[in-house]
């Protein structure tokens, strides 16, 4: 459960995932919670930047783990379930998950997780191995208004707080006092929900799949393949299917959708 006394908070931070893996190296806890009101460097997939202004809730969990290598890049699909799951619980919106690490909301991007490990070890079971420690950073856009973000975002980013104005029945919970130890709560059951029953939980990702029968654009290596979101494979990888008919499975790159006005002919 979340613990006050494994809690920092800042008011501005370059990077809670950053600060997150350097207290990890220095044996902070499980459970070891980063958060802050605004980062001034947020990371991103792929060392892209994530805009991370005043009004979003960002986060660091650090997590010890005992899973297994092969299970290990699946704790951001893991974590994505949980999130998505308790975010709808709680604010009665349907949030969905583009693969591998986006929360949607309205055919917008509410959120995204950034996962990084430490190094490996010998597990307590044998084995590979284990990583040392696993941090799950967290961005989600609760009161955030659309002028903060640069002009390109304004037009593909949500904040929670709209989801009142997009569907009035929606109790949406913009208070980031409140969703934190949720959310927290929340990550702390991944890893263990994923090394006990990794099928049952994928299974739950995948009912929360945003890209599943979209037209979409994969981007890999400068290339740009049209294609349709077909489903999570057992092993995390996500396939689609070209416009050749041919079936890939993606283990890199970007999957974007399609908008109406891009439609492939």
């Amino acid at each position: 459960m979340f613990n006050k006394q494994l809690y920092y908070h800042f008011s501005s931070i370059a990077s809670t995932n950053t600060v997150a893996v350097n207290k990890a190296e220095q044996g902070a806890e499980h459970g070891t919670v980063i958060h802050a009101d605004r980062q001034t460097c947020g990371k991103g997939r792929g060392g892209r930047a994530f805009a991370s202004p005043v009004g979003g809730l960002y986060f660091s969990l650090i997590l010890r783990p005992e899973l297994d290598l092969a299970d290990l890049p699946l704790i951001t699909l893991a974590a994505g379930t949980c999130l998505c799951s308790t975010i709808r619980e709680v604010a009665s919106v349907p949030v969905m998950m583009k693969w591998p690490n986006d929360l949607y909301l309205y055919e917008r991007k509410l959120g995204g997780i950034l996962t990084e490990s430490g190094p490996l070890r010998l597990g307590s079971r044998g084995g590979t191995g284990q990583a040392d420690f696993v941090v799950i950073g967290v961005g989600i856009n609760m009161t955030t208004r659309p002028e903060q973000f640069s002009p390109a975002l304004r037009q593909t980013c949500i904040a929670l707080a709209s989801a009142s104005a997009l569907c009035p029945t929606s109790p949406a919970c913009t208070e980031r006092e409140e969703m934190l130890p949720l959310l927290v709560n929340a990550l702390l059951t991944a890893s263990q929900r994923l090394a006990e029953d990794r099928e049952a939980l994928l299974a739950e990702w995948r009912t929360f799949d945003y890209l599943q029968g979209k037209q979409l654009c994969y981007l890999w290596h400068e290339k740009e393949i049209p294609a349709t979101g077909i489903g999570l494979a057992e092993d995390g990888q996500y396939i689609i299917l070209d416009c050749h008919g041919v079936e890939h499975r993606v283990t890199a790159g970007d999957l974007n959708p399609v908008t109406t006005s891009q439609q492939y002919v």
